[in-house]
C-alpha cells in the first residue's frame, strides 16, 4: 500500500502543564512507522501555566497537518477531547495522553485492526507500558467491557453517534463512561496488545495521586446513579464509609473523602436525567461495579513490562483428541501472540479429526501437524510433539486452555534476561465453564475466575505438590535433552512429575503476572471423578519422588526449608511438626533435619 491509500489518522492530545512531556510525545509521533502526511495531530490546551502553549507555537510540525486549540480555562479531560474531535479531519480519532510515548509500530497496527474488524468494532485500545492496565479481557476474541482513554483510537462516525465524552465528568472514568455507551449501541471494543505505549503516569508501584484518588471515587459512585440499580448506589456509599472511617491512604485523605461525599449531590442530576432517558435500553448492558473497579483484575497491576532483547525461536506443543472446535480457540490465541517467533507442534491423539481445521483456518501460523493414527495416550504424544520441536524454549499449551497474547514474550524476556534459569512460571486464571455446545462452534458459560496458585518456586513445596499449570512453564530445551520427557507409565500429573525432575537440575524463576487460562468443569459430579482420579494419580507419582528425591543432593533442598522454618516459632516441637501439612514422607524429611541440621528444633 503507498502513502497515497493509506488511510488518515487524527492525533488529539489534551494537556494541561504538560510541558515536559509532550515534546517526548511528539517525537514519538514523529518516529511511527506510518506515513506522516496521513497523520494529524490536534492539541487542546486546558489553560496551562508553564508554557507549555509557548513550546507548541515553536514546534516544527512534520505531519501532515498540526493545530493547537487554548481554552480559556480548563475546561476537563472530556470536554476538551471533544472540541478536539470536532477538529478532526479523518475517521480515526486516536485519543493519546501527553505523558505518553508510542512504539513505531503502535500507529501501523492499530489502521490494520480498522482495516480489517467490523464494522461493530467502534474502540481499539492499546497495551500499556511499563504497567499494562491490569483489567480482564478476553484473550480470544480481544473484546473488553471497557477500555483506557489514555491510549486509543475510536471511529469519528460512533464517537459521533454517542455523543462523545459526557462532559458532566471532569476527569477520570469518562473512558468508562464512553466504553459502556458504545456498547449500549451495540458497538464492541477491542484490545490491541501489539499496539504499544509507554504511559509514564506512575513515577512506580504503590504511588497514590490525589487528583486520581478523589476523582476516580467521586465519579464512580456517580457512575452508579447513571448505569446501576440502588444496590450498587447503596454499596458505593459503603465502600466510602470504609475509606472515610478506615487509615488514611495519604495525609488528609479522610478530609478530602467528606468532601467529595458532600459535593457529588450537587453533581448528581445529570446522571439521574441520562439514566431515566435510557432506562429501557439499560436493561440489555452487562456492566460491573466491583468496588472501585469495572472489570476483573489479572495479576499484577504493577508488574514491569519490557521487551525481550533477543527473539529465539520458541516452540508451543499441543495435544489434541479430536476436539476441532475446542481446539480453535487455543490457536486463535498463540495467532494473538505479540511474540512472533514460534513454532507450533499439534501432536492429534487418534484420527486426523482437526487437520481440515488447521490447515484451512490457520494457514498464517508455523504449524507442525502429526496424527498418531491410533491412541497412544497421553504422554507419548507430549512426548512425539517434543521430538519435533526446534526452539531454544518448549512451552505446553493444551487444547482446551488459551493464552494471554503477552504470554510468550513475558516469559522469553524473563529467561533471556534472567540466564542462571533454565525454566520459568508465571501465573493463571483456573475458569470452571459449562459447555453449552461444541457444533459447529464451541460455546460455554464462564462461572468465574480463581487464581489458584501464586506460588513462588520452593523445591520442598514442589515435592509435596505441584503449583505449576502445564501452561504457564516455559523451559529451555537443554533440560529436554538431559533429562527427557513425560514418563509414559503415568496417565495423570506427568506435567507434576516433569517439573520434579527438572526442578533437581535448576531453579525456576516464577514471574508474578498472570498470562495464560486453563479451564476446569463447573459441573458438581465432574468434578467430583476428576478429583478421585487425581488423587489415586497423586499417591503414586508421590512414591515415585521418594526415590528420586533421596538420590539426589539433600542439600538442594535447605534453603526452602529454612524458608517454611522461618513460618513456624523458632523452637519446634515433634507435635507441632506432626501438624504441618505434608505427608508423612515429608515429615521424615523435617525430622532428618530437626536431628541433622538445624539447632532451633528442641531434642
Amino acid at each position: 500500500m503507498n502513502n497515497e491509500t493509506e488511510i488518515k489518522i487524527d492525533v488529539i492530545i489534551v494537556t494541561y502543564n504538560s510541558r515536559k512531556w509532550i515534546s517526548n510525545c511528539l517525537e514519538s509521533i514523529s518516529k511511527s512507522n506510518y506515513p506522516k502526511e496521513r497523520i494529524s495531530v490536534v492539541i487542546v490546551d486546558n489553560s496551562s501555566s508553564d508554557g507549555t502553549c509557548e513550546m507548541l507555537d515553536n514546534y516544527n510540525s512534520p505531519f501532515g497537518s498540526f493545530k493547537l486549540i487554548r481554552n480559556e480555562k480548563n475546561l476537563g479531560f472530556g470536554k476538551a477531547n471533544n472540541i478536539g474531535a470536532k477538529h478532526a479531519i479523518s475517521e480515526c480519532l486516536f485519543f493519546l495522553n501527553p505523558d505518553t510515548e508510542i512504539h513505531e509500530d503502535a500507529i501501523r497496527e492499530l489502521m490494520f485492526c480498522f482495516e480489517n474488524d467490523g464494522e461493530d468494532i467502534a474502540l481499539w485500545e492499546l497495551r500499556q507500558f511499563p504497567y499494562e492496565h491490569p483489567k480482564y479481557y478476553n484473550p480470544v476474541t480481544l473484546e473488553t467491557s471497557w477500555s483506557s482513554a489514555a491510549a486509543c483510537m475510536v471511529r469519528k462516525s460512533a464517537f459521533t453517534e454517542i455523543g462523545g465524552f459526557d462532559e458532566n465528568i471532569f476527569m477520570y472514568c469518562e473512558d468508562v463512561d464512553l466504553s459502556w455507551r458504545l456498547r449500549l449501541n451495540g458497538y464492541k471494543l477491542k484490545y490491541v496488545p501489539k499496539a504499544i505505549v509507554y504511559h509514564y503516569c506512575y513515577e512506580g508501584a504503590d504511588v497514590t495521586r490525589p487528583t486520581r484518588f478523589y476523582n476516580s471515587i467521586k465519579y464512580n459512585i456517580l457512575l452508579r446513579y447513571k448505569f446501576g440499580n440502588l444496590k450498587d448506589v447503596l454499596r458505593g456509599y459503603l465502600q466510602l464509609i470504609k475509606l472515610i472511617s478506615g487509615h488514611e491512604q495519604f495525609p488528609g485523605s479522610r478530609k478530602g473523602l467528606l468532601k467529595i461525599f458532600l459535593v457529588h449531590f450537587c453533581e448528581v442530576t445529570p446522571f439521574l436525567f441520562w439514566k431515566v432517558n435510557n432506562k429501557k435500553k439499560l436493561k440489555s448492558l452487562n456492566r460491573k461495579f466491583l468496588e472501585w473497579d469495572y472489570e476483573i483484575r489479572r495479576d499484577r497491576a504493577f508488574y514491569f513490562n519490557k521487551l525481550p532483547n533477543s527473539k529465539p525461536l520458541v516452540s508451543v506443543v499441543i495435544r489434541t483428541i479430536g476436539r476441532p472446535t475446542i481446539l480453535k480457540e487455543a490457536l486463535i490465541s498463540i495467532r494473538n501472540q505479540t511474540y512472533q517467533n514460534i513454532e507450533v507442534i499439534i501432536v492429534e491423539d487418534g484420527s486426523e479429526i482437526s487437520k481440515s481445521l488447521i490447515f484451512k483456518e490457520f494457514q498464517d501460523l508455523n504449524i507442525k501437524y502429526f496424527s498418531t493414527k491410533e491412541r497412544i495416550g497421553r504422554c507419548k504424544a507430549g512426548n512425539l510433539g517434543l521430538e519435533k520441536t526446534n526452539g531454544k524454549y518448549i512451552v505446553f499449551l493444551d487444547d482446551d486452555d488459551v493464552f494471554f497474547p503477552e504470554h510468550i514474550e513475558v516469559l522469553v524476556s524473563n529467561l533471556e534476561n534472567n540466564e542462571d534459569f533454565l525454566a520459568a512460571y508465571s501465573v493463571s486464571f483456573e475458569t470452571p465453564i459449562e459447555v453449552e455446545s461444541i457444533n459447529p462452534y464451541i460455546s460455554y458459560k464462564k462461572l468465574f475466575h480463581n487464581v489458584i496458585y501464586r506460588q513462588p518456586f520452593n523445591r520442598l513445596l514442589l515435592f509435596h505438590h505441584n503449583y505449576i499449570p502445564i501452561q504457564t512453564m516455559m523451559f529451555n530445551r537443554r533440560l529436554y535433552e538431559e533429562l527427557g520427557g513425560f514418563d509414559e507409565n503415568l496417565d495423570l500429573l506427568e506435567d507434576w512429575d516433569l517439573w520434579v525432575r527438572y526442578s533437581l537440575k535448576t531453579d525456576f524463576l516464577f514471574v508474578p503476572k498472570l498470562t495464560s487460562i486453563y479451564r476446569v468443569p463447573a459441573d458438581s459430579e465432574e468434578r467430583r471423578k476428576r478429583y478421585l482420579r487425581l488423587n489415586d494419580a497423586l499417591q503414586s507419582v508421590r512414591e515415585k519422588h521418594k526415590k528420586l528425591i533421596f538420590s539426589s543432593e539433600v542439600g538442594k533442598i535447605v534453603s526452602e526449608l529454612e524458608m517454611i522454618m522461618n513460618s513456624y516459632p523458632i523452637r519446634i516441637s515433634e507435635e507441632t511438626i506432626q501438624k504441618i501439612p505434608f505427608s508423612s514422607f515429608f515429615v521424615k524429611i523435617l525430622r532428618y533435619f530437626k536431628t541433622k541440621v538445624s539447632k532451633r528444633f528442641e531434642v
